[in-house]
């Protein structure tokens, strides 16, 4: 072989060795690249990932807002209706109280008036009539007795009259009676019975009341 041959021989063995370490170079290298890029793509996904989870956090917690938000309205709501309510149930109480009372207070009025009769029929009946058996007048006592005890029950009284000073809260005047003995506005006689309620005038009394000096004798 000539030496123009076998110089060109070595140049093409020595440019096949440098591609050979070339290859192996890359190789070696292009590992690392790849685990690179991996990286940056991992790093990117997980940065978008944060993103996402923060915006449908911030997504939910707008919704809780609403929702707490409709809560609180229909809360408010709910407690108006029951106040409104507790309110209506007390004003019905109180309504309902006030008709009994009425009713009951209508009732004893017509009792005390019977009363009355009761009262006009015992003062008839005392007087001593032979022609009215004992056991009438007995017998219609016990009645008597046995209204009065209903009255009682009630809590229904008679007003004190005679011999009391005459009070407008109480009694009733239907007539003055000179009397240079009595103190002025002394009760001197019962014209119709007043009754009490409880603390309350059912009725009250009518009365002749005394007056040292008419207007006449002014």
């Amino acid at each position: 072989m000539s030496k123009k041959n076998l110089g060109k021989s070595n140049e093409i063995e020595q440019e096949i060795v440098d591609v050979n370490y070339q290859i192996e170079e890359a190789d070696t290298e292009t590992p690392p690249k790849a685990d690179n890029k991996k990286a940056l793509n991992s790093g990117l996904t997980e940065d978008t990932t944060k993103k996402e989870l923060f915006n449908e956090l911030k997504q939910v917690y707008k919704q809780l807002e609403k929702k707490d938000e409709q809560y609180n309205k229909i809360h408010k709501r709910y407690l108006r209706a029951l106040a409104d309510y507790e309110n209506l149930e007390k004003r019905t109480k109180t309504e309902r109280a006030r008709i009994v009372k009425q009713a009951n207070e209508r009732l004893l009025l017509k009792l005390v008036d019977l009363a009355d009769s009761f009262e006009k029929a015992e003062a008839i009946l005392s007087i001593k009539d032979p022609g009215i058996p004992s056991s009438v007048i007995e017998g219609f006592q016990a009645v008597h007795q046995q209204f009065k005890s209903i009255l009682k029950n009630e809590e229904v009284k008679r007003i004190p009259a005679i011999g009391e000073m005459f009070d407008p809260n109480f009694h009733e005047v239907v007539f003055v009676k000179p009397d240079p003995n009595t103190e002025d506005d002394t009760i001197l006689e019962e014209v119709q019975i007043g009754y009490l309620l409880n603390s309350k005038v059912l009725r009250p009394t009518k009365v002749v009341v005394a007056k040292t000096k008419t207007e006449d004798e002014k």
